[in-house]
């Protein structure tokens, strides 16, 4: 399986439109890293792409890194996997702030359903 390697975190590239991002344990995401990712999805897809938001390490997120993560114009729907009750809490909170009021997302607690649902049309 293709995957890259960024500062903070990898990208697996499951399908040629469908990534999994995995963020390394411990770390706290900023705005410079979120353009870094954001560089990284532009080299790897070249149309709209799905993300899967696999939270099963703990790290943490700044405000305003949450609120432009999901600016990204390639960006079509975003599963996020929250596999115990600290990673839920923090995916349904990032999921309801207002930037993420536009996008397509959802969280869920099975691997498997949250790539059911991005590979649904």
């Amino acid at each position: 399986m293709e995957f890259y390697q960024i500062s903070f975190a990898k990208i697996y590239v499951l399908a040629p439109n469908l990534g999994e991002v995995i963020v390394d344990d411990g770390v706290n995401i900023n705005v410079a890293m979120v353009d870094e990712i954001h560089q990284c999805f532009s080299s790897i897809f070249t149309k709209k792409f799905s993300l899967l938001i696999n939270k099963r390490n703990s790290y943490s997120t700044e405000l305003e890194a949450l609120m432009k993560f999901g600016t990204h114009a390639g960006i079509d729907k975003i599963a996020v996997f929250a596999p115990n009750k600290m990673a839920k809490l923090s995916a349904d909170f990032a999921a309801d702030i207002p930037s993420s009021a536009e996008l397509n997302i959802l969280v869920f607690t099975s691997r498997e359903e949250a790539l059911t649902w991005l590979t649904q049309s």
